[in-house]
């Protein structure tokens, strides 16, 4: 009975998110807080008819990988690189913000310094896929804003690694100090000669058509292209994580290298199956995952944290935004995109709890925090967006 069942689960997820994402969409929201909400009614917090499992987690993993791979294909390399300094100045500004105020939280509460600190990190990193979401439905990914966005996210993944490893390298005295420096290094060069290699794929037609032929893209046949397209992505997202980065790093980057390569046509096509299966499917797994009972445990502490959750990505946000030329409201859809964060600073928070690193309240804190970013930061990006006028077609082209 157990394939059965897990079959039975991907069917229930799969037709209440696309019910209830398609609910939202009439009601002017955006699908992804309907499959969210799918999630939920199936999941612990609801009915709890699914639970997490190992099986769907690995859906979920390749859901995610071929998400961000789509959305990859939509952003084009040159306009990222190009902004690339904009980005690293919103993401050390959104990074920083949050980690001294939760500094100051911790101290505030008397929590140890490595207890602090491992507080700040969770705090300092960003979930982009949500956001990301958003932005797509709106078609606002490819513009100055959402560009910046996915520039300041993918330094932002940088910044988590370091911190991360210097909580780890702390609370393991017997670890070599320069393990943190290892992984900022391999991290460091992977993006670097990934963003190189993708500038030279883009330099011209000519360049294009060079690294098309290579990967066997000049056949017609769209299934080995496709094929050889997956091979592709799934390969840089296995270097990303080898070098400390989160998987989905690898993939976006390896749809943007794509992008133009692979044919407008297929491009389509794998969008559109994303959305419709596996990007749904992520989605409304990451609301399985999502417990609102933890919702019933917060504390003073815990509702302090996740102030200062939302008040230190969206301040930091909004003033890296500032800083490197964007307009107020520009700037402000930046720091609110910021501000979402999931699975992993729950995976990061788990590992410091079982290292004793961080007590049972800090954990439960830092759950609800991820909760009520995770259900909350995109129906509030949507709402700012729509009311600061982005929906204006003068605002969705890329100004330099």
């Amino acid at each position: 009975m157990f394939v059965e069942e897990v079959l039975l689960e991907i069917l229930l997820i799969i037709v209440l998110a696309k019910i209830l994402g398609e609910a939202f969409e009439r009601l002017s929201m955006p699908p992804v807080m309907g499959e969210l909400a799918a999630g939920l009614v199936l999941g612990p917090s609801l009915l709890g008819l699914i639970a997490p499992s190992s099986e769907l987690e690995l859906l979920a993993l390749i859901g995610s990988m071929f998400f961000m791979f789509s959305a990859g294909l939509e952003v084009n390399l040159k306009l990222l690189l190009r902004m690339f300094r904009r980005g690293l100045v919103i993401a050390f500004s959104g990074a920083l913000t949050p980690f001294l105020l939760g500094i100051l939280v911790g101290y505030r509460y008397s929590l140890t310094l490595l207890e602090s600190l491992a507080l700040a990190t969770c705090l300092s990193i960003t979930a982009i896929g949500l956001s990301v979401r958003v932005f797509m439905d709106l078609r606002l990914l490819s513009t100055k804003v959402g560009i910046s966005v996915v520039n300041a996210a993918i330094v932002d993944d940088v910044i988590g690694l370091i911190l991360m490893s210097t909580v780890f390298t702390l609370a393991f005295e017997e670890l070599e100090h320069y393990n943190a420096l290892i992984a900022l290094s391999a991290s460091s060069a992977f993006l670097i000669v990934s963003f190189l290699l993708g500038a030279y794929i883009h330099r011209s037609v000519r360049s294009r058509i060079r690294f098309g032929k290579v990967l066997l893209m000049h056949t017609r046949k769209s299934s080995t292209k496709l094929a050889v397209a997956i091979a592709f992505t799934v390969l840089f997202g296995l270097l990303a994580r080898l070098c400390g980065l989160h998987e989905i790093v690898g993939v976006f980057i390896a749809g943007m290298m794509l992008r133009t390569i692979l044919g407008e046509e297929l491009e389509r096509e794998i969008i559109d199956f994303t959305l419709a299966f596996f990007a749904l499917f992520f989605f409304a797994y990451l609301g399985v995952l999502t417990d609102l009972r933890t919702l019933a445990e917060v504390s003073w502490f815990a509702a302090e944290v996740v102030a200062v959750a939302f008040a230190g990505k969206i301040i930091g946000g909004l003033v890296g935004g500032l800083v490197t030329g964007l307009s107020p409201r520009e700037s402000l859809v930046v720091g609110i995109a910021m501000n979402n964060r999931g699975a992993v600073e729950l995976v990061i928070a788990n590992a410091f709890y079982a290292l004793g690193v961080i007590m049972a309240e800090t954990l439960t804190a830092i759950v609800v925090m991820a909760t009520v970013t995770t259900l909350t930061t995109p129906l509030i990006l949507k709402y700012v967006v729509s009311l600061l006028g982005f929906g204006d077609s003068r605002l969705r082209g890329v100004s330099w």
